[in-house]
């Protein structure tokens, strides 16, 4: 096995980039809904203006995030690529799908080659910039709703013709636990494939680099 640059300097940038901006938006969202610093008598309504400013923050992150991904993906590398995201849209991508779901229950020893994502983490990864790009909607959708005659509104305001205010509300919010699970199943898999597969996983998002043979 030989070390190939797998994951370019702005597919890197934007996965910590995104990383840290959900932790953000997860931490003040959890607060947002739960102000536990807050009592009918103290409401703490610094802390309250702290958190919705950092979400804000974090939120713009993310959306630039998002953003800068999607546009990486149609110029950047094979690994970084649209198609990539598209496994079951190939014989081969639904082949390693195939054996990827018997790595993980157990029925084959190894994973099928692949240097960038495989092809049931790919399918992940999609769904998950999908969910970021939703969260990003509805959120913003939710802080215009301060002056409905603002650019933000009419930007974003078309979600409250869709549904109303409480079940976007609740959409919002339920998300961020799908995050949670992403997370925790991303770190079980990432430290997988690396003792296992004796790849380089753990440590290419900070390299770029990946064993294997190209």
């Amino acid at each position: 096995m030989k070390a190939v640059k797998v994951w370019e300097f702005p597919v890197r940038v934007i996965h910590w980039t995104n990383f840290l901006a959900i932790v953000g938006l997860c931490v003040t969202g959890a607060y947002i809904h739960w102000p536990y610093l807050a009592t009918s008598l103290a409401l703490d309504a610094w802390t309250m203006n702290t958190a919705r400013f950092v979400h804000l923050i974090c939120g713009w992150t993310l959306m630039l995030g998002v953003v800068g991904r999607f546009a990486w993906a149609l110029i950047g590398n094979e690994y970084a690529s649209l198609k990539s995201f598209f496994p079951f849209l190939t014989v081969k991508g639904r082949s390693d799908l195939v054996g990827v779901a018997k790595y993980y229950s157990f029925m084959s020893k190894r994973l099928p080659p692949n240097l960038g994502h495989n092809a049931l983490a790919a399918i992940a990864y999609l769904v998950m910039f999908i969910l970021m790009a939703f969260q990003v909607v509805t959120g913003f959708a939710m802080w215009a709703q301060y002056d409905p005659s603002g650019t933000a509104f009419k930007l974003f305001g078309w979600v409250f013709d869709i549904a109303s205010n409480s079940y976007v509300r609740l959409a919002h919010y339920f998300t961020m636990f799908v995050f949670f699970a992403f997370f925790i199943n991303h770190i079980y898999a990432m430290w997988i494939a690396d003792i296992a597969e004796k790849d380089g996983t753990a440590g290419s998002m900070f390299s770029g680099y990946k064993y294997g043979e190209e």
